[in-house]
């Protein structure tokens, strides 16, 4: 007769934690427990499981070759075991109350987070958001590692294990000091742009490869500029264009406040522009709160962006 497997949600949760801080110190803060509690019960679980998850003599611990096997599975279990409370919490609240941990692309944060977060207290005061500015990548790794809940960044990721709700389109324009070339012009066309003097984000943005898809020459050596500076804030970025010149490119949301100095040009059709969406895991048990998220940022956009013909834009891919 087989054995029957046995273990606690407790004890996989601490192996998560040890997984994720590769220090059984670190699992144990995050956890709230000492560390030999959470010690004993990964030693436990590796008795009852006639298994070794972890080596302990790597720094930081890694998963074993068995270990690395069940962690995907472990993970599982746990995401389908919080489908149970999320059901029973939905039943005695309703479905548009709860907490929802949500992950936003920095190019995004600052311009909808004013917006959205009034709407989301009107619509449904009972939803709490707990809410992280994270890049796409980091996103994608917190959402896979149930770390956040939904995402909100430039679509399509293109991740096979999640779904994918995308919420708008977002042109962009040129941000030019008022001298330059490209300010001359009524409208621009994409094709058009150069590399020498524009202002970039740092490597880890979406909106940097997408930048990067709209100017003619991918790669060069800037004429002439006494500074090279990638930022990881549109906001610098504006402030650069406004005191050394040169461009840079910004989506809809982030033109609202320029310098004195600087001038917005638009682009010809079919103008640039991104998608940005909701990323979740398939399935996901707090899917109701999800799509509450989902109604708030629709509501929470300007009326100009709503009515964005999509055959008026052309719509870039994200890497």
């Amino acid at each position: 007769m087989t054995p029957k497997v046995s273990f606690s949600l407790t004890q996989l949760e601490y192996v998560m934690a040890v997984h994720k801080y590769g220090h059984f110190a670190k699992a144990a803060e995050a956890c709230f427990v000492t560390q030999p509690t959470l010690s004993m019960q990964i030693q436990k679980l590796e008795e009852d499981l006639s298994v070794v998850i972890f080596d302990r003599s790597k720094k930081p611990i890694l998963l074993t070759s068995m270990g690395k096997k069940l962690i995907s599975q472990m993970q599982t279990v746990l995401f389908e075991a919080k489908k149970i409370e999320a059901i029973i919490q939905q039943e005695k609240k309703g479905t548009k109350q709860g907490s929802l941990k949500v992950g936003v692309i920095p190019t995004v944060a600052p311009y909808l987070l004013p917006r959205l977060l009034p709407v989301c207290e009107e619509l449904y005061p009972e939803m709490e958001l707990n809410i992280k500015e994270l890049q796409t990548e980091q996103i994608l790794t917190a959402l896979d590692n149930d770390e956040i809940d939904v995402g909100i960044l430039a679509t399509p990721s293109q991740s096979p294990k999640m779904f994918e709700f995308p919420l708008y389109y977002e042109p962009f324009y040129v941000l030019c000091e008022k001298g330059h070339d490209y300010a001359q012009m009524k409208k621009i066309k994409y094709q058009t742009l150069g590399m020498d003097d524009v202002w970039l984000l740092e490597e880890g943005h979406c909106l940097r490869n997408q930048v990067l898809d709209l100017c003619s020459i991918k790669k060069g050596k800037g004429q002439g500029r006494r500074y090279k500076f990638e930022s990881g804030s549109l906001e610098t970025l504006k402030n650069l264009v406004d005191l050394y010149g040169g461009y840079t490119l910004l989506p809809h949301l982030a033109t609202e406040h320029i310098g004195n100095r600087s001038q917005l040009v638009q682009f010809d059709r079919p103008i640039p522009a991104r998608e940005i969406g909701l990323v979740y895991r398939r399935e996901h048990y707090k899917s109701e709160l999800i799509e509450a998220l989902g109604e708030a940022v629709l509501k929470s956009i300007p009326d100009e962006i709503r009515k964005i013909r999509q055959k008026d834009l052309d719509v870039l891919p994200i890497a």
